[in-house]
């Protein structure tokens, strides 16, 4: 039997000598101890790796504690079983765990179960906190290179005919297959929908009209005359739009289409009130939009940077 210690220090703590003398102290001879000098964070050890291939059963490893030899609770809890396996033992001074004994092998598994279990609920928590938050219109991830304003403003450039998709991207310096991706409504004139991304937080009251925007929480006439007013959509796409789809906190609340005998309007900004009826049932939806794929109390989660997109039907 060999025992054999193991130290490691960061690249910015060059300075071994304390994990040193303690495996010293603990009777590993100098021949026996490894040093490795490499983050703790780095999923490479060459000379942990060396280590392992040199041990056999009945020998000894020995560290100062957990943290010098462990990347992280699932590298610690693969340890524990390689150990198991081949028979090692393994020796935490600080901590007091020797795998040598029936309480320190199951100490040392316990440790390392709960430390996979505290490692799995962090996961499953964030997880939820980002379904969570997707569904609400927040996600995580790279910022956009297009802001709401800035897509309105292509959008609308797009739908004049009057520029190119290069032009267009040049003049928000972006890739042209970014504008690409931002610009794929009425493809080869096809009709779309509106698809607006809203949430149950109190929407804004304009201070010169008194009028509401965003979810209301009023009655139908307040809420339609917030659905309708005020909307980027360039007069040559306004023929080929057919309705508007609301997703609240992620889910498809409401769908009213555009009513045929309704008049557009225009305020000074150019921004359009679109002529909506009331919402749709659900056969009504499907009448009248075959195509749309969209249902009443579907999920529809939320693409960051957007809060409306055309999609074409």
């Amino acid at each position: 039997m060999t025992r054999y210690g193991y130290a490691r220090v960061s690249t910015r703590e060059q300075n071994p000598e304390s994990q040193y003398d303690a495996l010293t102290t603990a009777g590993i001879t100098a021949e026996n101890i490894v040093i490795e000098k490499i983050s703790g964070k780095l999923a490479s050890r060459p000379a942990l790796d060396e280590l392992l291939d040199r041990l056999a059963p009945g020998d000894q490893v020995v560290v100062t504690r957990l943290r010098r030899i462990g990347r992280n609770h699932q590298h610690l809890l693969d340890l524990s079983v390689w150990f198991d396996t081949h028979q090692v033992d393994f020796v935490v001074l600080e901590q007091g765990i020797d795998t040598g004994t029936p309480i320190g092998r199951l100490f040392f598994r316990m440790m390392a179960a709960l430390a996979e279990f505290d490692r799995e609920a962090i996961v499953e928590g964030t997880l939820e906190g980002l379904a969570s938050a997707r569904a609400r219109g927040r996600v995580g991830g790279r910022r956009p290179k297009l802001s709401q304003r800035q897509l309105d403003q292509a959008q609308h450039m797009y739908d004049t005919g009057e520029h190119t998709v290069d032009e267009i991207a040049g003049t928000f310096g972006v890739q042209r297959s970014t504008m690409y991706r931002h610009l794929p409504a009425h493809k080869d004139g096809r009709d779309c929908v509106l698809i607006v991304y809203r949430n149950t937080r109190p929407g804004k009251i304009d201070p010169d009209t008194n009028r509401r925007y965003g979810e209301t929480g009023q009655n139908e006439k307040v809420q339609l005359d917030a659905d309708r007013k005020w909307w980027p959509i360039a007069p040559a796409r306004r023929p080929h739009v057919k309705g508007f789809v609301y997703v609240v906190d992620g889910i498809i609340t409401r769908i009213r289409a555009i009513d045929p005998a309704g008049s557009w309007h225009d305020d000074d900004r150019g921004y359009a009130d679109a002529p909506l009826t009331t919402p749709l049932t659900p056969l009504q939806i499907a009448e009248q939009f075959p195509t749309l794929r969209l249902h009443l109390d579907d999920p529809r989660p939320h693409v960051r940077g957007k809060i409306r997109e055309y999609l074409a039907l």
